[in-house]
C-alpha cells in the first residue's frame, strides 16, 4: 500500500520533478540549495521519489546527475512554461528560494529597474488593518486636481496593483464616492482620533462590482504573419472574427488595461500593435486628473 505524501515531500517531489523538466538533470546539490538539507537527507529523499515512480529516473555516471527518462511523467510539477515563467520573476524581485521550490532552480534573470518610491510602513499598516477589520483611515492625500495635499476619511476596501503600482481602492467620505488611491500619494495614513460610524456603502461600490467584457485584435493593417506572431504574444484564440483575446475585467480597472496597452488613443504608429474590438470603450473609460 503506497503511504500518503506529507505537504513537505510534496514540495519536494515538485522541485525534483521541475528540475528535470527544464534544466534536464537533478542534482542532490540543487535539493540541499533549495530546502536547506543535508546530502544524506536528500538522498534519501530521492530514493523515496524513486521508489514511488521507479521507471521515471536514471543515473548519468559521466555527469553525476540523475536524469529522466522516456517513461518520466510528471505527476507533482505541472511543467507550464508560464508558470515557470512567473515564478522566476518572483523570485528575481523578491529573492525568496521558497518561491521556487515549485518549479526548480531560479535561473538569472534582468528586470527592468523600476523608477518608483517606496510605501512608508507607517502609511501601509494602517491601510491593511483598517480593510481587515472595515474601518476607517484619515491620510492626508496629493492628487493632481489639488496643488496641495488635502486631508481625507476613506474606508478602505481593496489593495490592487496596476500598472506597476499600488493604490487603493476606498469610499470617499468627503466626496461620498469611491475612488483609487495611489499609495505613493499618501503622505500620511492614521485611525482618526473621533472615528465615525461606518457609512451604508455595502454593496454600493457599482464600479468594482460591475465586470466589463474587453476584447481585443491584432491591429488590422498588421500583415498576416504579424498578426499570428501578435496572437500568440497575448494568447488569442481564433475566432469567426478572426484573432481575439477577451476578459471580464471590474469597471474600475478597464482604464488601467487600455492605458497599459495604448487603447485609450487613437492608435498610431509602429509599436501598437493591438485594437479595441469595440473602439467606443476608449471613450467611456478614460483617466481623470484626479
Amino acid at each position: 500500500m503506497t503511504t500518503e505524501l506529507s505537504p513537505a515531500q510534496i514540495q519536494r517531489f515538485r522541485f525534483i520533478e521541475a528540475q528535470l523538466l527544464w534544466e534536464g538533470c537533478l542534482q542532490r546539490k540543487d535539493l540541499c540549495a533549495a530546502f536547506g538539507l543535508t546530502l544524506n537527507h536528500v538522498t534519501r529523499e530521492i530514493s523515496s521519489y524513486r521508489a514511488r515512480y521507479p521507471r521515471f529516473l536514471a543515473y548519468d555516471p559521466e555527469v553525476r546527475a540523475w536524469k529522466a527518462t522516456e517513461n518520466f511523467k510528471p505527476q507533482h510539477a505541472s511543467g507550464d512554461a508560464q508558470e515557470y515563467l512567473e515564478l522566476l520573476l518572483a523570485f528575481s524581485l523578491a529573492r525568496d528560494p521558497a518561491i521556487m521550490a515549485g518549479a526548480g532552480p531560479a535561473l538569472a534573470v534582468e528586470i527592468l529597474p523600476s523608477a518608483q518610491g517606496s510605501i512608508p510602513a507607517q502609511v501601509l499598516r494602517p491601510l491593511v488593518a483598517a480593510i481587515s477589520q472595515h474601518q476607517c483611515v484619515e491620510i492626508a492625500y496629493q492628487s493632481f486636481s489639488d496643488d496641495g495635499p488635502r486631508r481625507r476619511i476613506i474606508w478602505p476596501q481593496h489593495l490592487v496593483y496596476v500598472l506597476s503600482r499600488w493604490h487603493v481602492r476606498a469610499y470617499d467620505e468627503r466626496k461620498a464616492r469611491f475612488a483609487d488611491f495611489v499609495l505613493n500619494r499618501i503622505a500620511e495614513c492614521a485611525r482618526p482620533a473621533n472615528a465615525a460610524d461606518p457609512p451604508a456603502i455595502d454593496h454600493l461600490d457599482v464600479e468594482w462590482q460591475t465586470r466589463v467584457e474587453v476584447a481585443i485584435q491584432p491591429k488590422p493593417s498588421l500583415s498576416k504573419a504579424q498578426q499570428e506572431v501578435v496572437a500568440r504574444q497575448f494568447g488569442m484564440s481564433t475566432t469567426h472574427a478572426g484573432w481575439r483575446w477577451s476578459a471580464a475585467m471590474r469597471q474600475c480597472l478597464v482604464k488601467y488595461f487600455l492605458h497599459q496597452h495604448r487603447l485609450d488613443i487613437v492608435p498610431s504608429g509602429p509599436h501598437v500593435r493591438v485594437a479595441l474590438c469595440d473602439p467606443a470603450l476608449a471613450e467611456c473609460y478614460r483617466f481623470s486628473d484626479d
